[in-house]
């Protein structure tokens, strides 16, 4: 027994209203339980608490595609958290459904391209849409439904952790109610947070995609009664939360095996930044995804040959420790590891940088090499020269980087302005 999330936006399409239907009653009478919002969503509205529960904790999930799901901008942002809980290792079960006449194609173009390499429940060509054998074929996936990922993947764990942070809250109800309200969070969902743990990861998975204002707003709430320490770990948890989730989920590489050859390429110019991001993405996971940074001009004239060897150091000597040419021996568990190196030069990257991260990677296929390339993105001719490159979108605005400086220092001086220091 399960709980299933539904994501679609079938109202007003009858087939797709059909097919729903039939694939709740079948998943309950498998004892599976469905979590379905009937209502409809604006874009721009902001995520109803419930949703991001749902999604949160949801052991399976199935994504009803049709026209209006493709354009819909909370369909999007559902799928953004399912593959970014599966691209994080949970063993979540997404099962995505073409309805209509929709193809693949057209799911791709919509944006929703990281489904495509899952299996598709649809109608064969030539076969006259039927909701029922639709929904069978669905139903037909939840033979084996993977156990409850809460708890066990990076994701699952920093929604725990922050959890037992305010639970420190608990005997206060209405600080927990309030700090709810700060995060927008409609009256019949405060009531739901009380001193209980249940309650306490509930407001934990609002957290999740609060926007940043809106979190900070929280944590004014929260910080009176919590200890030092535990404002201190809760900031620190909570400190990457402005990295749009999107973009973060980027950063991660697809499940299912080690990333090859992965370049990520971030219109930012400060270490920090790109730091956050990964941080952002693997949910504070420092132990299974490890973060290095390097950046120096090269000097002499071979600047591809110079880049090349001071990274390929670096990589040994700060992932492994290895100081000399006979240590350079690779882990028995480096594939228990996702390994990061954070290049920034403080200048945009140009065709030779390329071709010395494509070197790079030669020597480390499976090593994800993050480059900040300054403000503004790389121009197409230097995106061509490398050998596989993602833009990590959306790009940053020129007042992202500055405002979540001064934010990341209001949270870090957050026990001293309660106490008058500063």
């Amino acid at each position: 027994m399960g709980d299933v999330f539904i994501s679609h936006s079938a109202r007003g399409d009858a087939f797709a209203m059909a097919v729903l239907a039939r694939i709740e009653e079948g998943l309950r009478g498998k004892s599976h339980i469905p979590l379905v919002d009937q209502s409809d969503i604006d874009p721009g509205d902001e995520w109803r608490p419930t949703i991001v529960d749902w999604l949160a904790r949801c052991h399976a999930a199935v994504v009803l595609l049709n026209d209006r799901a493709l354009e819909s901008h909370w369909v999007r942002r559902e799928v953004n958290i399912l593959m970014w809980r599966r691209a994080l290792g949970a063993p979540l079960l997404v099962v995505p459904v073409l309805l209509g006449d929709l193809t693949t194609g057209v799911v791709k173009k919509a944006g929703l391209e990281e489904l495509r390499p899952i299996q598709f429940a649809r109608t064969a060509r030539g076969v006259e849409p039927d909701a029922e054998s639709l929904a069978s074929q669905v139903l037909g996936r939840f033979a084996d439904l993977p156990p409850a990922a809460t708890g066990k993947d990076p994701m699952g764990i920093w929604l725990e952790r922050l959890a037992r942070y305010l639970s420190e809250a608990g005997s206060e109800p209405e600080v927990l109610a309030d700090a709810a309200r700060a995060l927008d969070a409609e009256p019949e969902f405060r009531a739901q947070v009380t001193g209980r743990h249940g309650g306490c990861l509930f407001l934990a998975h609002q957290f999740l995609v609060a926007p940043p204002e809106r979190m900070e707003q929280a944590l004014d709430v929260l910080a009176p009664s919590l200890q030092d320490q535990t404002i201190h770990r809760l900031t620190g948890a909570l400190t990457a939360t402005w990295v749009d989730e999107e973009a973060a989920r980027g950063a991660l590489p697809a499940p299912g095996g080690p990333p090859s050859e992965m370049t990520l390429l971030l219109n930012a110019f400060s270490n920090g930044t790109a730091e956050q991001y990964i941080r952002r993405a693997t949910c504070g996971d420092t132990l299974r995804f490890q973060t290095k940074t390097v950046g120096r001009l090269p000097l002499g004239e071979d600047r591809v040959g110079e880049r090349t060897r001071l990274w390929e150091d670096t990589v040994w000597k700060e992932f492994f420790e290895a100081e000399s040419e006979e240590e350079r021996r690779l882990p028995n568990d480096l594939d228990t590891r996702t390994h990061y190196l954070v290049i920034n030069e403080f200048r945009p990257p140009d065709a030779e940088f390329a071709e010395a991260v494509n070197l790079l990677h030669r020597a480390f296929s499976w090593l994800i090499v993050l480059v900040s390339t300054g403000t503004a993105p790389p121009d197409d001719r230097v995106l061509d020269a490398f050998k596989n490159a993602l833009m990590l979108e959306p790009l940053l605005t020129a007042g992202d980087e500055a405002t979540a400086k001064v934010r990341s220092k209001r949270l870090r001086q957050l026990p001293e302005r309660l106490a008058g220091l500063c």
